[in-house]
């Protein structure tokens, strides 16, 4: 995109291989009894999220109906991506239910404005949202990179 391309805000997205999803999503079928989360590091320009490193996260309330991660655990990954040039792009977690963000989901989005994949454990369908200052939460396109 050139210096002077206006950013589309209509559209975002969230370019990740076809196989770290399937890895995730298998990840969560595996773990069915808890929530499964994972925090995507990678790069951002404008509108757009590569996604290059999957980290799995343990997540410590050990439900199956929401997710906590550990704030040193958490600031180790800001560490490592900080060490490797990237950042986190975004945020994987899974629902027993339809892949739509609860209401403690939007709330964590507002503080972390950056795209969460969730995945149905009934569906194994997997869609992805952003919140997005005033407009409040926003869906990203899926994008596979192979």
């Amino acid at each position: 995109m050139s210096e002077n391309s206006p950013i589309n805000l209509d559209s975002f997205k969230l370019i990740i291989s076809r196989e770290k999803l399937l890895f995730l999503e298998s990840y969560s079928r595996q773990n069915i009894s808890q929530e499964s989360c994972a925090i995507l590091l990678g790069k951002r320009t404008e509108n757009e999220f590569l996604v290059l490193e999957t980290i799995l996260m343990e997540n410590d309330e050990k439900s199956y109906i929401m997710f906590t991660i550990n704030e040193d655990k958490l600031f180790s990954v800001y560490k490592k991506a900080e060490s490797m040039n990237l950042s986190v792009v975004g945020i994987y977690h899974n629902h027993p239910a339809h892949p739509v963000p609860s209401i403690t989901d939007k709330k964590y989005m507002e503080t972390n404005p950056v795209p969460w994949i969730i995945n149905s454990t009934i569906t194994n369908e997997s869609k992805c949202y952003i919140y997005y200052d005033s407009q409040g939460v926003r869906d990203v396109d899926i994008v596979f990179t192979d």
